[in-house]
């Protein structure tokens, strides 16, 4: 199990040791065979479409996934972005509905730790703290999502930014802000066009509202980000 160090750094096996989680697949291995898999995925390919029933919880041991939901005009809405160590499905394994909202996509190539709904209750009711991480990520993943459909909602880019980088700010208590993805992927988050992303942040620059560079962002004047959203 090579991939046993990956999960170290995955918030479904904190707190959790190398030995202690080589042990818990061990005990999956001599009890319920078949109960998970690995699989490596190339760029684009498809981890999962959109209404397919979901059979497991995946961990990514390496690489990054998107998850993708597909418009009527054929173009493709990213809903959320995943990296090494990472989870998905935790919403949807246990759902009577258990299909899958969205399509998910590897972005780079990639390589997922797939653990089924049987595999799982077997782990967290041998490990408590495989229970309690599983319970917390299920938490945090509503709130992010909560997040995600404020943000869809907001009718203008300059507010979807000011929204972005204030909440980034109630984070870290500093108006210096370095966000870890990059303007593509910005916007994408925010469902706004990079050239539209890119001419609002010129704007707001020039505005003495917030300066950037790459992405590392100033917010210069606090109030007149939050009124924008009042």
């Amino acid at each position: 199990m090579e991939w046993v160090d990956a999960l170290l750094s995955s918030p479904l096996f904190n707190n959790m040791s190398y030995d202690e989680i080589k042990n818990a697949f061990k005990y999956l291995d001599d009890n319920y065979g078949g109960t998970y898999y690995t699989k490596k995925f190339f760029p684009d390919d498809y981890i999962a479409i959109e209404g397919y029933t979901c059979e497991n919880l995946g961990v990514i041991i390496d690489g990054e996934i998107e998850v993708q939901r597909e418009l009527p005009s054929g173009k493709f809405l990213t809903i959320t972005g995943f990296k090494k160590g990472d989870v998905f499905a935790e919403s949807i394994i246990f759902s009577k509905r258990n299909e899958y909202p969205s399509s998910i996509v590897s972005i780079t190539q990639s390589e997922i730790l797939f653990i089924s709904k049987t595999g799982l209750l077997k782990l967290m009711s041998v490990n408590e703290k495989l229970f309690e991480n599983f319970a917390r990520i299920l938490s945090d993943r509503i709130h992010l999502l909560s997040d995600r459909v404020t943000t869809l909602s907001l009718d203008t880019t300059r507010k979807k930014i000011a929204n972005l980088l204030l909440k980034e700010y109630k984070k870290t208590n500093s108006l210096n802000i370095i966000l870890p993805y990059s303007k593509e992927k910005m916007a994408k988050l925010l469902n706004v066009t990079r050239p539209s992303l890119s001419r609002e942040l010129t704007n707001m620059k020039d505005e003495g509202l917030i300066d950037y560079y790459k992405n590392k962002f100033t917010i210069l004047d606090l109030g007149a980000l939050e009124d924008y959203l009042l």
